[in-house]
């Protein structure tokens, strides 16, 4: 019996803390959806390294979003920073677009759109 009520204890901890991420990703987000701060115009950049870039709903470690990222050499749209992070844009072969958070470090900005690089 008290195994039991250990167990059910430690699964509704465990899926509350899922739970309060995913609030706390959200709540990060609006927090930094600011139109007023984004690059204007839009920057340019590539992705650097050999692995896996993965798309965050927020700036934050926690809040990536599970089968999105891309790969070294991919182009990227670059609207806006904060910390250690760039809001952007990929766009894939099929035309399907995905918006999301990266770390700023495994990108390099080459120009800004409507500029020569």
């Amino acid at each position: 019996m008290f195994f039991r009520v250990f167990i059910l204890s430690f699964l509704c901890t465990v899926i509350s803390l899922g739970y309060a991420s995913e609030y706390e990703c959200s709540k990060l987000a609006s927090t930094v959806d600011n139109a007023e701060k984004n690059y204007r115009p839009p920057l340019v950049a590539k992705v650097i390294g050999n692995s896996r870039l993965y798309f965050h709903s927020a700036p934050k470690s926690k809040c990536q979003i599970k089968g999105v990222f891309v790969i070294n050499g991919d182009s990227l749209t670059v609207y806006k920073s904060y910390g250690n992070w760039a809001n952007v844009m990929f766009i894939s072969k099929d035309g399907e677009d995905f918006i999301g958070w990266v770390q700023e470090s495994k990108i390099k900005i080459i120009g800004q759109y409507g500029r020569n690089p």
